[in-house]
């Protein structure tokens, strides 16, 4: 959206609500909805200024939405930045601002609703896990637990009764 980026945006959001509402409705008719959790990200965050074309231009990071029948749903986490201003600590020119949560501390969460258990099995998933969720205003690694109403997958324990 480098130009006209409110009816844009406007139009390709609705778009997204069609389409991710058509796949709950066909998840909860196949009773899976609780078994499901659905990512939804950027690979890369828009400046918070605009540019000359009524847009703005490419920024560092991104933002995530999830969502499913498990999930902790109605709550935004993360560390907002204090200060966006062109002075904040965050803010590294033209509107780009450096993000507070990385995108291996969501899927740390979601990696153990999964089953990933062990701290060297959820290295191995995210190798960086670590490094990007360590410093000074950066939101460390969220647990399944911060995330979802129950820290594993409905289906998935029911699977391993069975064998």
């Amino acid at each position: 959206h480098h130009a006209n980026l409110k009816e844009n945006l406007e139009r390709e959001v609705q778009e997204l609500n069609g389409n991710v509402d058509l796949l709950v409705k066909e998840l909860k008719a196949q009773g899976l909805y609780d078994d499901v959790t659905i990512v939804i990200g950027s690979e890369f965050a828009r400046t918070i200024t605009g540019n000359g074309g009524q847009g703005s231009d490419h920024a560092w990071g991104g933002h995530y939405m999830m969502m499913g029948g498990a999930v902790k749903g109605g709550r935004v986490l993360g560390q907002y930045p204090d200060d966006i201003t062109p002075e904040g600590p965050l803010n590294i020119g033209r509107g780009r601002i450096i993000p507070t949560t990385s995108w291996d501390a969501i899927w740390n969460g979601v990696a153990q609703w999964m089953g990933v258990e062990t701290e060297s099995e959820l290295d191995y998933c995210l190798p960086n896990r670590i490094k990007s969720t360590t410093g000074a205003g950066v939101t460390g690694l969220m647990q399944a637990s911060d995330l979802f109403k129950s820290t594993s997958r409905r289906n998935l324990r029911r699977a391993n009764k069975q064998e």
